[in-house]
């Protein structure tokens, strides 16, 4: 059989492992981002409720090596903090321990700006929590209807899905600020 002839005039013959690397490169543009994690009822990719903590960093140190380590948080729990990618959004994600040192609450946000904004009124707010709850809908399903909680300097606009997952859209009047949060779980004693 003659050679082919040489691509974009090279000069080469085209030779079927370069085709097969050339297809193998393509396929992969087509496939998933390996960091592109799922969302479920029980958490984001390896941050899931019920869950090691300390199994839950050793997956998370392939996906954000700098981030996952495990240290106190805020509230005094063994908590892991990384970003990731999940249903297209890029989130800050916090996962935090009992003192058994199983997972027992995840939070994410999005990543840019912490999920704060500017906006108008309360209304506006709500929106832009259901727009970010409509979002997740692939793992969780369509998000049940909306609750308001008030609170002493804020309210809270509540997105639950089945099980123990809900977005919280809180607005705060005085600085006409919304921000964003994606709760799994909680600590316990902490909900209403």
């Amino acid at each position: 059989m003659p050679p082919r002839p040489a691509p974009s005039g090279t000069g080469h013959p085209a030779r079927p492992r370069a085709r097969i690397a050339l297809l193998c490169l393509a396929l992969a543009a087509c496939a998933p981002a390996a960091d592109e994690l799922a969302i479920s009822a029980d958490g984001i990719g390896p941050l899931r409720l019920g869950v090691s903590l300390a199994d839950a960093a050793r997956a998370a140190r392939r996906l954000d090596p700098v981030a996952a380590g495990i240290a106190p948080g805020c509230d005094e729990r063994d908590q892991l903090s990384v970003i990731l990618k999940a249903d297209g959004v890029a989130l800050a994600v916090m996962a935090m321990a009992d003192g058994r040192g199983i997972i027992e609450e995840v939070l994410a946000m999005p990543a840019a700006a912490a999920g704060a904004v500017s906006l108008p009124d309360a209304s506006a707010c709500r929106q832009h929590g259901a727009q970010f709850a409509s979002q997740f809908a692939r793992g969780l399903g369509a998000p049940l209807p909306w609750q308001v909680r008030p609170r002493p300097v804020s309210e809270e606009f509540v997105f639950p899905f089945a099980g123990d997952a809900r977005v919280v859209a809180r607005w705060f009047a005085g600085g006409k600020s919304c921000d964003l949060l994606l709760q799994f779980g909680s600590k316990p004693g902490a909900r209403d």
